[in-house]
């Protein structure tokens, strides 16, 4: 088998995991990267992405695909000349090596704050703290009761659309960024929808994502305007560098609460859907029964929605997305969600509510 240099195929690949597998202290990271350099970095980024309506993100992965292809007919021509085998190595070794390339691409563009010392701790401290049957009942009787009196009337209360959302929502992001004693300034994304992506978001149950190679932030567009501000805020909070999802939902809920009226009405729908899954069935019963008429609409809309997803791909999807967030060091993975309780009761815990 006749041998093809190809420059740096595995030292790039050894860098991304040294750099994977080194025990970065969380004070260091949230001091240098995640405090330090990210937020100019994000800052940059996301003013450059906005100024194109379209998603990035599909371009990307046009180009990623026509990569691999053209790596594919290299490959095929190689074969013809010297052997299969010889071909197959080359072309393995280059699509390692440009894989390492946007790993580490992602680690300094977004990937490090998964190393970030988390919210929860930023709250409690090291100790941490434990959440009761009762603190979840109080978090659910108190969205319950937000959610009725914040709820837009049934003719929709005005534009809701994604635009809208963006416009009010800046100001209350900031504040509630500023609450956690964090850079206030972030540039917010512009929200946008992924032709590529959209029917991939339809099937799996998928309502956003943040895009962290150029920052930007994407929307499954066919959110019910109830949804919408706590999708975007939380791609926000993914924005200003928490990339833990629990951690990146309560910063969400806290701005939300902090804007009022609708914004304030997702956010209670959100922690009402959170909590119906923590508590007991009898008890979760209880509070449903106490919700407001169009709360329970709200939600058998959202059930209708949600019955657009095709569970295989669902399933795939999460399991797949589970071990791309154990591999960066969540290691509860897709059970992070969950843990968004335990943020928002150190929230309460610390007064932090509007």
């Amino acid at each position: 088998m006749s041998r093809v240099r190809v420059r740096g195929w595995w030292a790039v690949p050894a860098l991304v995991l040294v750099i994977m597998a080194i025990p970065w202290p969380g004070w260091l990271v949230e001091a240098v990267y995640s405090r330090g350099i990210y937020p100019r970095l994000q800052w940059a980024l996301t003013s450059i992405s906005n100024t194109v309506g379209w998603a990035v993100m599909d371009v990307l992965l046009a180009a990623a695909a026509l990569y691999v292809l053209w790596r594919l007919g290299q490959a095929i021509s190689t074969g013809r000349r010297r052997g299969v085998l010889s071909a197959l190595w080359e072309l393995t070794r280059r699509l390692v090596r440009t894989t390492a390339m946007i790993a580490l691409v992602f680690l300094g563009t977004w990937g490090l704050n998964y190393r970030r010392v988390s919210l929860e701790e930023t709250l409690r401290g090291e100790a941490g703290g434990t959440v009761s049957a009762e603190d979840i009942k109080a978090l659910a009787d108190q969205a319950s009761a937000g959610s009725g009196s914040t709820r837009p009337p049934d003719d929709g209360g005005g534009d809701r659309s994604f635009a809208s959302v963006a416009d009010r929502l800046a100001v209350p992001f900031e504040q509630a960024l500023r609450q956690l004693g964090m850079p206030a300034h972030i540039r917010p994304g512009r929200p946008k929808v992924s032709v590529v992506l959209t029917p991939f978001f339809t099937a799996a149950g998928v309502t956003g994502m943040v895009n962290p190679l150029v920052l930007e932030s994407i929307v499954y567009p066919e959110l019910l305007p109830f949804e919408r501000p706590m999708v975007l805020a939380h791609e926000w909070a993914h924005l200003a560098g928490f990339a833990d999802e629990a951690d990146a939902s309560a910063v969400a809920w806290l701005a939300c609460t902090l804007g009022g009226g609708d914004l304030a009405y997702s956010a209670h729908v959100f922690v009402v859907i959170e909590t119906s899954g923590a508590m007991p069935r009898s008890v979760w019963q209880g509070v449903r029964a106490g919700l407001h008429p169009g709360v329970v609409r709200d939600l058998e809309a959202l059930t209708a929605r949600l019955a657009l997803q095709k569970p295989a791909v669902r399933e795939r999807a999460f399991a797949v997305y589970d071990g791309y967030l154990r591999s960066n060091r969540v290691a509860d993975g897709v059970r992070s969600y969950s843990r968004v309780l335990r943020v928002l009761t150190a929230m309460r815990d610390r007064h932090l509510r509007p």
